[in-house]
């Protein structure tokens, strides 16, 4: 063999040898964070529309959400993060029993048959304050087609509201106003049961239960309170995990940056919520969200977590930490749609990360039109 042919056989195994080596480093360096996943704060999934108070479902094919908003908005998308269009109201009329279709936080659910179900909360006459308010049911074969609303009466309404009596009557209470439900959220029980959640507006907040009939359409009985607090503590939404029960529940004035998700946990579903310790889940300081509430939790793998907050001057990042809709005269914010990851642990839930949604363009800046010369 000669030297030459030895030079050109020491070359090639040192070549392999240091790709070899490379291969391995690389494979035992840490893997570093997606940018989009590491950013800080997170990025709404779209933030030119607004959407507060979220229901979030998937059919099958697609993710649909509804809010806050006249007869209720909506918006759709094959994908989480992308592609988010804006549709047509989520009703399809108001109901005759109220006095306008000012949707809040209205709540799609499906049904046993299979078809679908939004809860919402309208203004009706007869109460303390024209916002005052009770809930409806509306019904639609799919999520492509507008609900109708049951027309006849409400689900669940104080006693002296201006309507057809509900099928659940909230009678006034001792230590608190007499007004009206909101926040409609849907829990269905491990044994097929499905209950309605809400709030009864005004402070003290309390958060009440009712159970409905197998069609969803009706209370199967009385409602019963489950909890009552001096501030505001609104959007109760149930969740059984690792054998506990879970109320997320929004804390604080919705129009402001400190507005945040909280939880409570009992053994059962009834009974302990008083009593039960609340903790933080979301807050600015941990997300750097303006106001993250409104939580709605989807039972998926991964199981999801949708909340709103407030972006300004249209651009998909949050309002500054002082940022007040009440003092917004110039509509500078609303509040848009966010995504988390949620893990449940044995000390209870726990943000494992956001999604990030489509990355912010600015404009291009103004550029005057060209002079030209005069005419003539």
């Amino acid at each position: 063999m000669t030297a030459a042919i030895r030079t050109v056989r020491r070359g090639a195994r040192a070549l392999v040898l240091g790709a070899l080596g490379a291969l391995v480093a690389a494979l035992l360096a840490p893997v570093p964070a997606p940018a989009d996943e590491s950013a800080f704060p997170p990025r709404p999934l779209f933030w030119e529309q607004p959407l507060a108070d979220p229901s979030v479902v998937h059919d099958g094919t697609r993710w649909f959400a509804a809010g806050t908003g006249w007869r209720g908005g909506t918006s759709s998308s094959a994908q989480e993060y992308a592609g988010w269009v804006a549709g047509p109201p989520l009703l399809d009329s108001r109901p005759a029993w109220a006095s306008n279709g000012d949707v809040w936080a209205p709540e799609v659910v499906r049904a046993a048959d299979g078809t679908w179900l939004a809860y919402y909360s309208v203004p009706v006459a007869g109460l303390a304050t024209p916002q005052d308010r009770c809930i409806g049911v509306a019904t639609s074969p799919d999520l492509l087609t507008p609900f109708t609303p049951l027309h006849t009466q409400p689900v669940t309404c104080p006693e002296g509201a201006a309507t057809a009596p509900a099928s659940d009557v909230v009678r006034g209470e001792p230590g608190l106003p007499r007004r009206g439900v909101i926040d409609p959220s849907s829990y269905v029980a491990p044994d097929g049961r499905r209950f309605l959640l809400y709030r009864t507006q005004g402070t003290p907040s309390s958060i009440r239960m009712v159970r409905l009939t197998a069609s969803g359409l009706r209370a199967a009985g009385p409602s019963r309170e489950l909890l009552r607090d001096p501030g505001i503590l609104e959007n109760p939404e149930m969740v059984d995990a690792r054998g506990s029960h879970h109320l997320l529940l929004s804390r604080g004035d919705y129009g402001r940056c400190g507005y945040r998700t909280v939880w409570r946990r009992s053994s059962s579903v009834r009974r302990g919520w008083e009593s039960a310790t609340e903790t933080v889940l979301l807050d600015r300081a941990s997300t750097g969200i303006c106001g993250p509430g409104g939580a709605d939790y989807v039972a998926t793998t991964p199981n999801r977590l949708f909340v709103h907050g407030w972006v300004c001057d249209g651009v998909n990042g949050p309002c500054e930490s002082s940022y007040s809709s009440h003092d917004d005269v110039t509509r500078r914010g609303h509040r848009a749609l966010y995504l988390a990851r949620l893990r449940w642990t044995a000390d209870g839930p726990v943000l494992a990360r956001f999604g990030q949604g489509p990355a912010w363009t600015p404009p291009p800046p103004y550029q005057p039109p060209p002079e030209t010369a005069p005419v003539g």
